[in-house]
């Protein structure tokens, strides 16, 4: 089964490129298509996209990856973070145009061995499968799928990499947990995979908090739709949650409002 895994960017490049060795090389599999929004980029961020296809070919030694790298126009009836949902859609948009399954990742992360091998192995057309979580960042209430410690900075001599392979060794299970009455609260992490039928039906992401969370409201009518959420307990992610969004606005986004 191929899949589309989409993420965006704008400024983050050491923090992408530190990002992309994990996601690339620990994805235990190769049929998959790498879907890239850029917004504003920096030049840095443009040299690194060039180059991410042979960075791609160095990491897996073989061919089935394939890189796309899209733009993000400014819309500037909203915000600077709304700005990035649409990127996020846009991004979802092209990738069920690629393949039938796709997916969310972000250019603060950290990914475990097998992780995309094992959340497709769960996959269903019915369930969103998504990856066990470790992150700084505490639930407003407990999660099965969420597991919070401040594992530092993405980046090459912060990360803390010994003790993300505790943690793996712990929490790894060949096995899938689905949460009970889907209750999408439990299970609603990130990285994730789920069919395009729940795009169709239930996206794209409202923009604004006008009506509430937009992420949190999508997967709300994606449970209302039937979906089962489930958790695939050998796919194993650390996310630090906002590590590009807290830093430096990218070049002509400064005067955008936050919200």
């Amino acid at each position: 089964m191929r899949v589309s895994i989409v993420n965006c960017v704008s400024t983050a490049c050491d923090m992408m490129a530190f990002s992309d060795r994990s996601l690339i090389s620990h994805a235990g599999c190769n049929n998959w298509d790498y879907v890239i929004v850029k917004w504003l980029a920096s030049p840095e961020v443009e040299d690194y996209l060039e180059r991410l296809p042979a960075i791609v070919e160095s990491l897996t030694k073989t061919e089935g990856i394939e890189v796309h790298v899209i733009e993000h126009t400014t819309d500037e009836s909203v915000g600077y973070v709304p700005n990035l949902r649409a990127m996020m859609n846009r991004g979802f948009d092209y990738g069920f145009k690629l393949n039938e399954y796709a997916g969310l990742v972000n250019t603060d992360c950290y990914f475990g061995p097998d992780w995309l091998k094992n959340l497709k192995k769960y996959a269903k057309r019915n369930r969103v499968i998504n990856s066990q979580h470790i992150t700084p960042a505490t639930a407003p209430k407990p999660a099965r799928g969420i597991i919070t410690e401040d594992l530092g900075l993405p980046l090459d001599g912060q990360f803390k990499g010994h003790r993300f392979i505790n943690l793996y060794d712990q929490l790894f299970k060949d096995d899938v947990w689905i949460a009970p009455g889907h209750d999408h609260r439990q299970a609603a992490t990130m990285p994730y995979l789920f069919h395009y039928d729940y795009w169709d039906f239930c996206g794209p992401w409202e923009l604004t908090l006008k009506e509430g969370v937009p992420d949190m409201r999508f997967f709300r009518r994606v449970a209302a739709a039937g979906a089962e959420f489930a958790l695939a307990l050998g796919s194993i992610v650390y996310h630090l949650e906002c590590g590009e969004r807290k830093g430096k606005r990218p070049e002509g986004a400064e005067d955008l409002a936050e919200e």
